[in-house]
């Protein structure tokens, strides 16, 4: 073939590939041939800047200044009220002491419970309870005890107090002596010698151990206690009757008709083993060397007066916290006083006609007994009232007079004895307790 010829057939071949006639085409380029232009063009993201075209601070990054850390408080304990149950148990049984502790401070902390006993008797001693308290909790400290010895046993935890007293078997009086200790003293010498003393006695129709009648043929207000002992004048000292213990007191005294009535009230439970179980309240007393911060001449509220410890009431008997401005009072609870020391002064209230005042000291016992007092609404309904001027048998005080058994002192300064000078001041005070 001449060289014309070939390059002719040579074009010509390449027009034929052009126009696909005649031949196929591999599949894969057939796809992506057959693949339709997008009708959109196709915008890319605009790049971004290269870290290098970052505009770099020339001032560095302040450093946070950290808060400072607040301490937890450490451990802080608040004490509620002393809980006494019961307030009265038998000799052998059980009585529980309960405080609640509280930790009000910011990390866990223990506490030792330290609950202090004193009794009537002497014995002095003290039984602990540990609490471990997590920040904000309460849990209550308790302490169960059996009791063997009588008297009444005045419990203490840092400045909460509270009190219950324990009792010996009951044992029968019979009714018609004029002593628990069942016949008269072997001799009647010196006794019974100063009944003009006696005032008016008490309400017959309360009494229920004894006599019913006695003192002065006076007719008493109706549920009157005890019976009035003559005072020879206003702030004459009051002495003990038998060695007893301070157990409460109660200051009923108001203005009467724009009078003052003395109404100091002094509750004693019986440290005499003549006498034991008995209880002796002393009122319209004036002023007491057992209450260390009271100020004579108060006047209260007779519905809530000043109180604290035993209360002992012809219908009743209970025990009291502090209430009113009680604690103002310093009563020395627990204070033990023998047979013809100084217990008070005596008080003076008008005259019921109204004309001058009568100047005196009250007193009533309570006498146990198996039987059941019916009076008695709550308490120890083995608790009876008794006649003094009739059921006890009286003699004058002196420093060197011997007491039979079951023999009681006048409560006045009578056949020449007379206490120290200092003690006839009727702002004297007993210095602490004994």
């Amino acid at each position: 073939m001449s060289p014309g010829k070939s390059i002719l057939a040579l074009f010509m071949a390449v027009i034929l590939l052009a126009s696909g006639s005649g031949c196929q085409t591999p599949t894969a380029t057939k796809s992506l041939t057959e693949a339709p232009a997008p009708s959109t063009p196709i915008v890319s993201p605009p790049n971004p800047a290269a870290p290098s075209a970052v505009p770099q601070s020339t001032t560095p990054s302040p450093i946070p200044t950290p808060k400072p850390s607040v301490p937890l408080q450490p451990a802080s304990v608040v004490l509620g009220d002393l809980t006494i149950t019961p307030t009265t148990i038998v000799a052998g049984e059980q009585v529980t002491y309960s405080i609640p502790v509280s930790n009000t401070g910011g990390t866990e902390g223990s506490y030792t419970v330290v609950f202090k006993h004193k009794s009537s008797g002497g014995s002095i001693g003290s039984d602990n309870v540990e609490v471990t308290l997590k920040p904000g909790e309460t849990r209550t400290a308790t302490f169960t005890t059996t009791k063997n010895e009588s008297g009444t046993y005045f419990i203490s935890v840092s400045d909460k107090n509270s009190q219950y007293t324990v009792t010996t078997p009951i044992y029968a009086v019979p009714a018609t002596s004029a002593s628990a200790i069942t016949s008269p003293p072997p001799s009647m010498v010196g006794i019974n010698t100063h009944t003009e003393l006696y005032g008016t006695g008490a309400d017959p129709d309360i009494i229920t151990l004894g006599p019913k009648v006695g003192g002065q043929p006076w007719t008493p207000y109706q549920r009157k206690p005890g019976m009035s002992f003559e005072a020879y004048t206003r702030g004459s000292p009051v002495l003990a009757p038998f060695d007893m213990v301070l157990v409460g007191f109660r200051d009923t005294s108001q203005t009467v008709s724009g009078r003052l009535a003395d109404d100091v009230k002094l509750f004693f439970q019986s440290a005499s083993p003549d006498w034991p179980g008995v209880y002796m309240t002393v009122y319209h007393l004036l002023n007491s060397p057992l209450l260390t911060g009271h100020t004579q001449s108060s006047s209260n509220d007779p519905s809530a007066p000043p109180a604290q410890g035993l209360q002992l009431f012809w219908d009743g008997n209970y025990t009291l916290s502090p209430t009113g401005d009680a604690s103002s009072y310093g009563a020395l609870i627990g204070y033990k006083v023998k047979r013809g020391e100084l217990i008070g002064f005596a008080g003076t209230v008008p005259a019921p006609d109204g004309v001058g005042a009568h100047s005196f000291a009250d007193f009533y016992f309570f006498v146990p007994d198996t039987s059941i007092n019916p009076n008695i609404k709550n308490g120890d309904k083995h608790l009876h009232l008794v006649q003094p001027g009739s059921f006890f048998y009286w003699k004058s005080f002196s420093t060197d007079a011997t007491f039979p058994s079951g023999v009681l002192a006048y409560p006045f300064e009578c056949d020449g004895f007379q206490l120290a000078v200092e003690q006839r001041d009727v702002n004297f005070k007993y210095p602490a307790r004994k």
